[in-house]
């Protein structure tokens, strides 16, 4: 028996990926303006992952040619910047232009776990593309999605309109 798939969700769910990086990458670009530091380096890591997703997005969503290879390179840079991600929010570092809420540091077991799941779902994304399945590709492509949201929504403070 052929279970069925409901490839309009899946999409769904990319997309809102997809979209959550593209407002990540818009307001990183504006905060790093005279960032130094460790905060300028955790803004650029950070960059630096949102870009991968944007990449990998832009894929999923028919605005680049599809290359699972290409989506295995850029999830494993966002798994290798992971683990990076907790030893660049020291507990002095919440000055300006930072982001970062101080929820971080009341939180810092969550936030630490929220960085190992960045890095778990990175890695089965990886592992993932290497089969070639779009459709298993994009569910874990909004899975890894989820992690970005999950952590900027707790401890990221919101843009201001």
């Amino acid at each position: 028996m052929k279970k069925e798939v409901n490839t309009d969700l899946i999409f769904r769910g990319a997309r809102l990926a997809f979209l959550f990086t593209g407002a990540l990458l818009t307001g990183v670009v504006v905060a790093h303006g005279g960032a130094t530091g460790v905060v300028k380096e955790r803004m650029e890591m950070m960059k630096d992952v949102g870009d991968n997703m944007k990449q990998v997005g832009a894929m999923i969503k028919g605005q680049a040619a599809f290359d699972s290879m290409v989506i295995a390179k850029h999830a494993q840079a966002i798994s290798d910047a992971a683990p990076q991600i907790p030893e660049l929010f020291p507990s002095d570092s919440l000055h300006k232009p930072t982001e970062a809420l101080p929820a971080i540091w009341e939180e810092w077991d969550q936030f630490s776990a929220l960085s190992v799941k960045l890095g778990d779902e990175a890695k089965k994304l990886q592992e993932t593309a290497q089969g070639r399945d779009k459709r298993a590709i994009s569910r874990q492509f909004a899975k890894l999605g989820k992690v970005c949201s999950s952590c900027h929504t707790d401890y990221r403070k919101k843009e201001e309109k």
